[in-house]
């Protein structure tokens, strides 16, 4: 019996790797959706000022599984120049695609910006391993249970490739 390949998909205009269907992927309007996890990862034996060890301390950290591993990088935008850089994307993306299929993509496109912008400050923000400036943002908001992480990436800039 063959094995299934797994699929890696990366940005179309950096090349860095966002995502993987390692994951459980869903598709929802121009968007696939990932729900994430928080684990701690556990740092080892720290040092923090005593001496030869004697006060030594176990720290971890917390990681978002699906950030760490696609070495998602967290990044940071005011909404002024986050407003500027998706415009910017979108239109890039949209030059990708057929002409049939661009008043129908460009709507729902705004529509779901308008949702991100109506709402800001619940979203944090990734960029790829390369942090190419004009690459996807990946954005993630914490689900109606207050916990659940959601990954949000525009399915018109990845691309998949099998592994």
């Amino acid at each position: 019996m063959m094995e299934t390949p797994m699929k890696v998909y990366k940005d179309v205009f950096s090349g860095d790797e966002l995502l993987s269907d390692s994951f459980p992927i869903k598709e929802d309007g121009i968007c696939y959706v990932v729900e994430g996890k928080h684990s701690t990862r556990a740092a080892g034996l720290l040092d923090i000022g005593g001496t030869d060890g004697e006060e030594a301390d176990s720290i971890g950290h917390t990681v978002l599984n699906v950030a760490e591993a696609h070495r998602l990088v967290a990044t940071t935008y005011e909404k002024k120049n986050y407003t500027g850089h998706i415009k910017a994307y979108l239109k890039r993306i949209t030059e990708r695609l057929p002409a049939d299929e661009r008043i129908a993509w460009q709507q729902q496109a705004q529509e779901r910006i308008e949702q991100v912008l109506a709402d800001f400050d619940s979203y944090q923000f990734f960029t790829g391993e390369s942090m190419d400036p004009e690459a996807m943002v990946v954005l993630m908001r914490t689900g109606k249970d207050g916990k659940t992480p959601f990954l949000y990436y525009i399915r018109h800039g990845l691309r998949a490739e099998a592994y």
